[in-house]
């Protein structure tokens, strides 16, 4: 690998180098389309050259339309899934490798000081967005796999290499990938961990509150709502926010809601809209709510019934002391629910990654992420435990000149190598 890196670099930035800004398939979006497909054709030629035999599809939306994370409009269309099958001799553990492949808007590319798909390098930087979260780790794991069909190193298990999208949106990608059938004995998620391993995950919930008003002449004194006057739906959602932050408050407060690895969950109001035009009383507002919950409040299949009752109940509770808002309930549409997830610290994949951490005089020790990733997913519903570990730091990520060192690629695709060795087994003819 030591003489090859510059081989390592190209291939990170060439997966840089891809505008796969997370797309959004809502109705009347401008956003429905990016360089996804493209992407993974390079990745699925990189893997042929390596004899791993190549999976890659569309699935079918019709088949997910139950599903709890599934939003009504998504889909695949020039957006296919990758996986890559290293065939093993026969009897070890398998291995999934799962990364994704989308990434967040650069934002204003003004505060960029380079295109954020340039993929430019400069003291030992990649740049770009996505460089860091995560196609540095994908390249890393990807390169992995090339050096060991280089060196003509043969595994005893399977090696599962999954590049998906949807990571920063849905999830479905990864959720799309368990359901035609891909599992394994253990998985590794190349996120950028600072080369921890990411063993706990928060559960996310996506929601909209909607609260209706009446409209009226802002300018013109208004009898009581009895009476037939405006009611400003703006003020209205603030009072029931009100009854949110306290719910926020509660949580914090009770040892329930406390865990050794992860931040104490809460309710955060993240977008509003409301109100026609200045000079109207506002008769609908809506507030996008962005909510965090631990793995012990999951319900029995693992998502996030108990929390999103809870509040619901926040907001019916203040809504009855209002007369108005008593008479004329909010209504709640919820579209994401993300489970959390929580890896037993004796499970073998993490000493078997601490283990190859301290061949190279890395201390990798487990710890929580308070935002998600796509391992939940396969420990939940795969019975793939599979902890994030990788190259970069998470605070770099989402931000203007995102970036993923050099030598922090070579180390991630040296573990990666001797993780999976370790992990799958060294064939015999080796």
């Amino acid at each position: 690998m030591d003489g090859h890196v510059d081989e390592l670099v190209e291939v990170v930035r060439t997966l840089v180098s891809f505008d796969t800004t997370s797309v959004d398939l809502s109705p009347d979006s401008k956003h429905t389309e990016n360089k996804e497909a493209e992407l993974q054709a390079y990745v699925g030629k990189e893997l042929e050259g390596i004899d791993v035999e190549v999976d890659q599809w569309e699935p079918d939306p019709a088949e997910f339309r139950e599903h709890p994370m599934m939003p009504p409009w998504h889909h695949w269309r020039n957006r296919p899934l990758t996986v890559g099958t290293l065939r093993g001799s026969g009897g070890g553990r398998s291995l999934v490798v799962n990364g994704h492949i989308d990434v967040v808007s650069p934002g204003d590319e003004s505060n960029w000081t380079s295109p954020p798909f340039a993929a430019e390098v400069r003291d030992g930087r990649i740049y770009g967005r996505g460089a860091c979260d995560m196609k540095g780790g994908v390249g890393a794991a990807l390169f992995a796999l090339k050096a060991l069909h280089a060196g003509g190193v043969g595994l005893v298990g399977d090696v599962f290499f999954e590049a998906v999208p949807d990571e920063e949106t849905c999830a479905m990608g990864t959720n799309a990938a368990i359901a035609r059938g891909y599992k394994a004995d253990a998985g590794l998620v190349p996120e950028p961990t600072r080369f921890n391993l990411w063993v706990a995950t928060r559960g996310l919930l996506h929601g909209t509150l909607s609260v209706q008003g009446r409209s009226a002449h802002a300018e013109m004194n208004q009898p009581p709502w009895e009476e037939g006057g405006g009611v400003n739906a703006i003020q209205k959602t603030t009072y029931l926010l009100g009854a949110l932050d306290g719910l926020s408050e509660s949580w914090a407060r009770h040892d329930s809601k406390r865990h050794p690895l992860l931040g104490t969950p809460s309710v955060n109001p993240t977008q509003i809209s409301g109100g026609t035009f200045i000079s109207n009383v506002p008769e609908r507002c809506d507030v996008a709510l962005n909510t965090t919950y631990l793995p012990g409040d999951a319900d029995d299949v693992g998502y996030g019934s108990i929390p999103r009752g809870e509040i619901e109940q926040a907001v019916r509770e203040a809504a009855a002391q209002d007369g108005w808002l008593a008479d004329h309930p909010p209504s709640w549409s919820w579209y994401t629910d993300y489970p959390p997830s929580e890896i037993d610290p004796e499970t073998p994949i993490l000493g078997v990654v601490q283990a190859a951490g301290r061949e190279l005089g890395v201390d990798v020790h487990p710890e929580g992420i308070d935002t998600t990733y796509d391992g939940a997913l396969l420990t939940l519903f795969a019975d793939t435990p599979s902890p994030a570990f990788g190259p970069g730091d998470l605070r770099r990520a989402h931000a203007p000149d995102e970036w993923v060192g050099v030598d922090e690629l070579v180390l991630a695709a040296k573990l990666y190598a001797r993780a999976i060795v370790a992990w799958c087994g060294l064939a015999e003819e080796s």
